[in-house]
């Protein structure tokens, strides 16, 4: 029995523990590619999540929209004091009387319904153009939430490619780092056996300073673009340990093989979101535009009523059955005011979707500038700098042990080699983020 409790205390202690944690709903795993983090973002990005909690609103102000007005109710009592005389007792002539000698208390009641001006809703078309309202107001709303992809995910693939080059980065670092310091091992040997003199021992040690520097910046890089990206995975906790397994290696997409801008501005004008939204902003201001016109007709309320009034002996009056219209009379205001702004915020819209159609082409034309460019270094870094640079460090290095060259000319390759890695590393950066960048001017995946 006593081993049983224990047990069951053990487990409740457990569960406990285990709700006490936190939750791993913000985590992201140890192998991290582009595409899986491309699958979290979708999962929980925090911008994505706004906007479609926004489509949410959205869809509810559409179901108010078509929501029909509750009938109105009206319910009251009437009762009339036992008197042998009115309340105005007095104000006949002299010597008539004003009441009867019999005096018995009246009750009475009435019953109303009104439907509060919902039949004339539907006939004026009032209902019909706030639907169509909330319903252009819903379609742009869910056209943010692809807009709020296109940009988030071209700046989500952005922030992993520096993630990437950040760790490109420090491994380029500690290559140098290692570089120096064997560098100023092999030295202080030669120092210690008398074949080089204390300048070039002390320039050697300063040399491996420096590369030490150079990888806690680099290192720094590394964490500060990691803690981007994994900001926007939604990471709201410790930041883990993340392995990066897509490289940023340097290759053509096949539909950028052959680009052109003309074919790319095309691409732009029918697939970007937000030339889709003004359109949509477009439409429904148009049609706030005929709603404003539309509401100078009054709001006529039906209502139907019933009334009766009896004492103990006998009705004072048969029940009673009415009807009515009721509403306001426009003679001094015509919705004016109304009608002016919506003319004005439909004119708007207009000039906006002509300012985002000039939009995508200056777009287009920047991304396309900037992936020529980009796609120009690299092959020309890949082709000959590169390799030069590294050239150019081994020769160095070979003739400064053979005492043909001096430590500074070694020093010099080095530093050179060094920031064409560095130089490269940044120019596979650009070249993809301009990739990413016609990918989102464009609305449309390229690779």
């Amino acid at each position: 029995m006593e081993g049983l409790c224990l047990v069951l205390v053990t487990q409740l202690f457990l569960s406990s523990a285990a709700s006490a944690s936190p939750t791993s709903d913000d985590q992201v795993p140890a192998q991290l590619s582009l595409v899986g983090a491309e699958e979290i973002f979708l999962t929980r990005g925090l911008d994505l999540l706004i906007a479609q909690y926004g489509a949410e609103g959205a869809e509810g102000d559409l179901r108010a929209a078509g929501a029909h007005p509750n009938p109105g109710l009206d319910l009251g009592v009437v009762y009339t004091p036992p008197l042998s005389h009115g309340v105005l007792y007095y104000l006949g002539p002299p010597g008539t009387s004003t009441g009867s000698t019999a005096a018995f208390s009246l009750w009475g009641f009435n019953l109303g319904i009104t439907d509060n001006a919902a039949i004339e809703d539907i006939l004026s078309g009032k209902r019909s153009l706030r639907i169509e309202a909330a319903s252009k107001a819903l379609a742009g709303a869910r056209l943010n939430i692809a807009d709020v992809k296109r940009l988030e995910l071209a700046q989500l693939r952005q922030a992993y490619t520096a993630a990437v080059m950040g760790r490109l980065n420090v491994a380029a670092a500690k290559e140098s780092f290692d570089t120096y310091d064997k560098q100023l091992t092999l030295n202080q040997k030669r120092y210690d056996e008398g074949a080089i003199g204390g300048l070039d021992l002390s320039r050697a040690r300063q040399a491996q300073l420096e590369a030490l520097q150079a990888l806690d910046q680099a290192e720094a890089g590394a964490k500060q673009a990691m803690a981007s990206l994994l900001f926007l995975l939604g990471v709201r906790t410790m930041p883990p340990e993340v392995t990066l397994t897509s490289g940023i290696g340097y290759a053509t997409p096949a539909r950028l093989q052959k680009v052109s801008l003309e074919s790319l501005h095309a691409l732009g004008l029918e697939n970007r979101t937000d030339a889709k939204i003004a359109v949509a902003n477009l439409e429904q201001a148009e049609v706030l535009v005929r709603q404003a016109k539309r509401a100078r007709l009054p709001n006529i309320s039906l209502s139907l009523g019933y009334s009766e009034q009896c004492s103990q002996a006998s009705c004072s009056s048969e029940p009673a059955f009415n009807a009515g219209l009721q509403g306001n009379v426009p003679v001094f205001y015509q919705q004016q005011g109304e009608i002016k702004r919506a003319q004005s915020s439909a004119s708007a819209a207009e000039r906006t979707v002509a300012k985002v159609k000039a939009q995508v082409l200056s777009d287009v034309t920047q991304a396309l500038a900037g992936y020529v460019a980009a796609k120009s270094q690299v092959e020309r870094m890949e082709s000959k700098l590169l390799e030069q640079a590294r050239t150019s460090r081994d020769l160095a290095q070979h003739m400064y042990q053979k005492g043909a060259a001096s430590f500074i000319d070694f020093m010099d390759a080095q530093r050179q080699y060094v920031a064409s890695r560095l130089e490269y590393n940044q120019d596979l950066a650009n070249y993809w983020s301009a990739v990413y960048q016609l990918e989102q001017v464009t609305g449309t995946t390229l690779r």
